[in-house]
């Protein structure tokens, strides 16, 4: 499993390697059905956007998707199969996030960028480039937004979340726990999963500072993206694990 994602409704989608790519739970865990079958190479992230559709980005056709709540397939981003560094397209995309305005932020890895695109998709401003200097990815792994609209970048492979302004402008940097694989920002705390060491790192989003950790390999097994519900439980997708766990907010 790549990536879970609870709605407004509290339905639960979860996007897995598998056919169907794409299934669907009630917020009671009951399984509704699956949709997107022969549509993926390589899922991987999966966001749920304020009108509810559900956007997901495959990095082996170089595209995202957007789904209706039913599965019908809206609109497509990028050429499938074809990747390329310019407005149109996409390099192996990997996280997808929205802005208070409805903006979208993607994690474009493969060309080491994040692209800004309007509600409609129609591109807008990218910032970043592949490297290790400030600004610079390894890979732009996963994506995180808060309510100020910053954006924060696991940098996958330089061991660090990189934090932005919603126009591109660096902020900060914060490392010392290991390498980044999920985002998620949960009132004032920025979680971050690390799949290579299996654990949960938790850092205030104002101080960036570290304030908890946890998990270990008979917890977790390679966590990986990350959601929550309005009762502020977290939902971890893993990918050895096969499996979505759920976590009680304390």
């Amino acid at each position: 499993m790549s990536a879970v994602e609870v709605d407004g409704k509290g339905n639960i989608y979860v996007l897995h390697r598998g056919e169907p790519p794409l299934v669907a739970f009630d917020k009671n865990g009951a399984y509704k059905g699956g949709f997107g079958q022969g549509k993926f190479k390589v899922a991987h992230g999966l966001r749920v956007d304020r009108a509810g559709n559900i956007w997901t980005t495959d990095n082996g056709l170089h595209i995202l998707r957007k789904f209706s709540p039913s599965g019908e397939v809206l609109a497509t981003l990028g050429e499938e199969g074809v990747g390329k560094n310019d407005e149109h397209h996409f390099r192996a995309p990997d996280d997808v996030v929205f802005a208070s305005n409805g903006d979208m932020y993607v994690a474009d890895s493969g060309n080491g960028r994040i692209v800004r695109l309007d509600k409609n998709g129609k591109f807008v401003s990218q910032f970043g480039k592949k490297g290790k200097a400030k600004g610079e990815f390894s890979t732009a792994h996963g994506l995180a937004i808060d309510k100020k609209d910053r954006i924060y970048v696991a940098d996958r492979g330089n061991n660090r979340v990189q934090v932005f302004s919603s126009n591109g402008e660096f902020i900060a940097q914060w490392g010392g726990f290991g390498n980044p694989f999920g985002l998620l920002v949960t009132g004032k705390q920025l979680i971050v999963s690390e799949g290579d060491v299996n654990k949960m790192f938790h850092f205030d989003i104002d101080k960036g500072a570290l304030v908890n950790q946890w998990g270990d390999e008979k917890m977790l097994q390679l966590p990986h993206l990350m959601s929550t519900d309005k009762k502020g439980n977290l939902y971890v997708a893993e990918v050895n694990g096969k499996r979505v766990q759920i976590f009680r907010r304390n």
